[in-house]
Parts: structure tokens; sequence; C-alpha cells
């Protein structure tokens, strides 16, 4: 009989080679330098990582070939793009990205840990790490995730990718004391196209200009959806002489030739803003601000083009829309904002209706100061939010004070996206919903044509509560009637600047009368604001203005600060 063969001591030591171990763990371990492209790996790193034989992976180059291209993010960009500094003892990095190499073209979902060194310059020089596949439930997850983040429609990035990939590519940029970029592109006609041609179109008009777009972009540059009809592009090493020759690239790819759709030729006309950075923006926050404000400049120039460059003028009034912005944040918190309400009036009878609900901020001193000038800069810095959350409590306060009241109250185009408003509009309305017959909102023309889908979702919310809706300031626009009919808002009000206007302007004369005509043939009540003299009123109503509002027929009171019995609903918003 053979002997038996011996089992080694429970206790005694197992020696693996260290390349047999980790392709026993599913990983595999590499060395990158950076200056020749060569990666060295371990044996067997292809049948870890699930790639075929042929695949090119002893080089940087040949192995971000076997990336997927849809990944938001590579090894490249985790060493390069790092906002850290080697200090000796190098810099640990760790991502996750996908393989597109795997049966059948899937994606191989994979973790990518290690060190990078730097040389004297600062700049990487050598990458040490370990590869290792994830398994197939954090692939599926991970497949989720990254749908989520690209934009349905044109497959581009989401918004809040684009923001991470231009942080990323500004931290790079301060790190190697380059220069990059963050481009607005917005379809300045998309709200014609969709009224002409049905929003299908629209669609079509959006993905086309995504794909122009791309076209016209570099490799390494990243493209997304910022807002309905605005795309974000990252240029990556684009100093400001670079910025201009993109820029007007970009404006030719869209404008050299109409876009072709099922319904045949549309032209396409786009606005394209930048801003050059870290020169004119140290964080993403002032890279979207300032390319925002470059934007709206590009609108109005006959090239459709604008590179944000620092302006005195601006920057003061920026300077004065944050100290507006403090004083306003400071009247909220000691609960200094109150309302001040002006009646309307029925034309002819002169008998007040409902009341508009104006801001009034208390100052420190007990003086009263409108708040129209301090809602400008909270709307300038982003705080607008704040302010209408505070105006529907005070007036919706004021309704379950008041039984026969009607109140009026204006919000601003970021409040039409604010589902936080319109939560705590519900909760109020949950508990008393007999304020809501008694409550009307306010958006202003602007707001409404700045996303008209935006702006229908929310006046189709707001009458499904029961509240009805006014377009403010109306003929200051370009809303059609059409697109006023779609929104089914219950009431326009003629700006009061043609108003003041009629009796010595002809032309207003002639714009008010065409306007409170139409309305009329469309079955929209009109409210004509600024009313300060008899002969106007007198004009107005011989011309069919359904209300009046002015100061010849009541100024604007303020009112005491209720006791909000509802108050407590409005916070579960």
């Amino acid at each position: 009989m053979a002997e038996a063969k011996r089992r080694p001591e429970p206790d005694a030591p197992v020696e693996w080679p260290l390349d047999d171990l980790l392709t026993a763990i599913g990983e595999a371990a590499y060395v990158w330098d950076v200056a020749s492209d060569r990666l060295r790996w371990t044996p067997g790193a292809r049948e870890v990582l699930g790639l075929s034989a042929s695949a090119a992976i002893d080089s940087a180059s040949g192995y971000a070939a076997v990336i997927d291209p849809d990944a938001l993010t590579t090894r490249r960009e985790a060493v390069f793009g790092a906002d850290q500094l080697d200090r000796g003892k190098g810099v640990a990095f760790e991502i996750e990205y996908p393989l597109s190499s795997g049966p059948r073209g899937q994606r191989l979902w994979v973790q990518d840990r290690g060190r990078w060194n730097a040389g004297p310059n600062g700049e990487p020089v050598t990458v040490i790490g370990v590869v290792r596949r994830l398994g197939a439930r954090y692939e599926s997850a991970a497949q989720a995730a990254m749908l989520s983040r690209f934009d349905p429609l044109t497959g581009q990035l989401a918004r809040a990718r684009l923001i991470e990939v231009a942080g990323a590519t500004l931290s790079s940029a301060q790190r190697l004391q380059g220069s990059c970029a963050l481009v607005l592109a917005s379809i300045t006609n998309l709200g014609a196209i969709n009224e002409s041609y049905g929003h299908d179109v629209g669609d079509f008009v959006i993905v086309e200009t995504s794909r122009r777009l791309k076209a016209a972009m570099r490799g390494a540059d990243a493209l997304g959806r910022f807002s309905t009809s605005t795309f974000g592009i990252v240029l990556q090493d684009c100093d400001r002489a670079d910025l201009d020759v993109a820029l007007r690239r970009l404006a030719s790819a869209m404008h050299d030739a109409p876009a072709m759709t099922p319904v045949g030729p549309v032209a396409v006309r786009i606005a394209v803003g930048a801003v050059v950075a870290p020169r004119h923006a140290r964080d993403t926050v002032e890279m979207t601000a300032r390319a925002r404000e470059a934007l709206r400049h590009a609108a109005t120039t006959a090239a459709s083009v604008s590179i944000y460059a620092p302006d005195p003028e601006r920057e003061a009034k920026r300077r004065a829309n944050m100290r507006r912005a403090d004083e306003l944040i400071g009247a909220l918190n000691d609960r200094r904002v109150r309302l001040a309400l002006q009646p309307v009036f029925r034309s002819g009878v002169r008998v007040p209706v409902w009341s508009e609900a104006l801001v009034r901020v208390v100052k420190e001193d007990g003086g009263i100061v409108a708040g129209g000038p301090l809602a400008e800069a909270a709307e300038a810095v982003g705080l607008i939010h704040m302010l209408d959350r505070r105006v529907l409590d005070l007036a919706l306060a004021y309704l379950a004070e008041k039984p026969e009241a009607r109140i009026a109250l204006n919000v601003s185009a970021a409040t039409t996206g604010d589902m936080t408003w319109f939560d705590a509009l519900g909760a109020w309305l949950s508990l008393r919903p007999d304020l809501a017959p008694r409550l009307m909102v306010e958006i202003t023309e602007t707001a409404a044509i700045a996303d008209i889908a935006v702006t229908a979702r929310f006046v189709a919310d707001l009458r499904t509560l029961g509240v009805r809706v006014a377009i403010d300031d109306f003929g200051t626009g370009h809303t059609s009637f059409k697109a006023l009919k779609e929104l089914a808002i219950d009431l326009v009000k003629i700006d009061g600047s043609f108003v003041r206007d009629m009796a010595t302007s002809h032309d207003s004369e002639a714009f008010v009368r065409a306007l409170l005509a139409l309305s009329r043939e469309l079955g929209f009540e009109t409210v004509a604001e600024q009313v300060e003299t008899e002969a106007e009123a007198a004009m107005l109503e011989a011309l069919g203005a359904d209300y009046l509002q002015g100061d010849l027929l009541a100024p604007a009171a303020l009112v005491e600060e209720p006791e909000e019995p509802a108050a407590s609903a409005s916070k579960q918003g």
C-alpha cells in the first residue's frame, strides 16, 4: 500500500508567491510610469479583469481604451485631477469605473485604488495600485447609478454630474497652474419652436443641438444638459484666446445650417456665454454665476457669444446686492418683513375686490422701506426663495385671520420650480381649504417665459389646489397670447409703465388698447396697474379694463403681523 500523504501541520505557514495570491483573490497590481506611458501588471491581469488575451493594456493609453467611454471618471482623472499635493509620501486615490470589454460588450465594474508620487515639479510621475473586479450586484447598482446621472433625452451628463466634472477640472487647473472654462449654450428660440411646431419637434431640436455641440468640442471636454434649453460644457486646458475660438466654433455649429426635423428645416439660434477659471472664478459657484452672467450678455449681442470679464460697475452692483441681501436676511430673522396691501378695484363701480400683497421691511430704527430693491438683490444672489416663503406664510395667516379678505401674492421665477414652497402651500390648504378660493398667485411675464414647461406645471398644480393665477407686468416680455392660453391663467395685469404714458403717448395708448382687446377676445380678465390720474382711469374704463389698481384709488397700507394660527401647518411642508 502506498504511504499516505502527510498533511501539513495546522499552524505551518503557507508560502504563496505574491502574484499567485493576488490572482487567487481576484486582484491585479500595476505600476504606471507616466513619462513613458508604460503600464506593468502582475501575471494574470487580463484574466482577473475579464479582458481578452489580445487587450493592449501594457500602456496607460491602451488601458484607457478598454475603459467604457461613458465612464464618469477614470484613473487618469483621479490622479491628474486630484486637489491634493504630494508632500513626500504620495497621494492615495480610490475610484470605481466600468470596463467595456466583457462578454457581449457589457460593462464590467472594477475598483482601482493606489497611490501616486510626484516629481520635482509637483506633477505625478509614478502610480502604483491594485485593480479588482466588483461583484455582479455592485455592477447592477453602479449601472443604475450611472444612468441616473445622465440626461434621459440627450444622453449627455446631467447637471449635477457636469458640476462635479467642472469642480474636478478646476481643481486640476489650480494645482497645475493652468486654465479651464465653463461654457453655457442656450437655445434662445426653443419656446417659439415648441409653440410653432409642438414639443416633439422641440425635443428633436434639443437632441440635435446636443449632437452638434458634441461634434464641435474637443475629445477631452465634457458636455451636459444644464437646464431645459441650456447645455454646459467644461473645457480643459483652455485660456482666454482658446475660449474665444471655441465659442465661435460652437455658435457656428448651430447657426451655419438649420436643423432638419420631421417637419422640415428649422432655424435654431443659441447664445453662448463662458468664464475662464481660476482667473475669474475660484469655485463652481462662481463659475456657474459668471457663466450665467456672460450668457445673459450674449443674448443681447449680434454675435451671440460673450466671455465674462470683470466690470467695476457690475462689481459695485454685486456688492450692493450682497449688502441688501444681508439686510433682508436680518429682517427675516428678526421678523421685520411685513405686508402692505393695495386694493384692486372693479372698473366703473370702483369697488375693491382683492388686494395685492407688497413687501415692506421695518428698519431697526423703526422706519419702513419698500421691499422691491431687497427682493431684487435676493434674487440676484439666490436667496429669493426665503422671501417668497415668508410672504406666503404672512399672506395665508392674514387670510386665516380675515375671512372676508382676498389676496394676490407675487412669486419669483425661482419659486415656480421650488417644491418646498409648493409643499408649504399644500400644507396650509390641507388644514384650511377655504383659503384657496381667496388666494391668487402672480407670476411676472419674464418669469413665465424663462421656462414655459416649468411655469405650465406650476400653474396647473396651483389650479388643482383651487388657487387663481395671474401674469404680472404683462407687455414687458415676449409672451404670445397663445402661450398664455396654454398656461390656462385667469388674469393679466398690464404693466404700469404703459398705463402712466397713456395720456401723453399715442403708442402707449394703442398698445394698451390692443392688449385689452386681445385679452377680452381670449377670455382673460385684465388689471391696469399704477393708475395715478383720473384721466388714466377714465381712458382705461372706456377701453374695457376689468379692474384698476393704483395710488389714485388707494395706496398700499401696512398691516399688522398676524398671529399665524396655521403656521405649524406651513412648517410641515
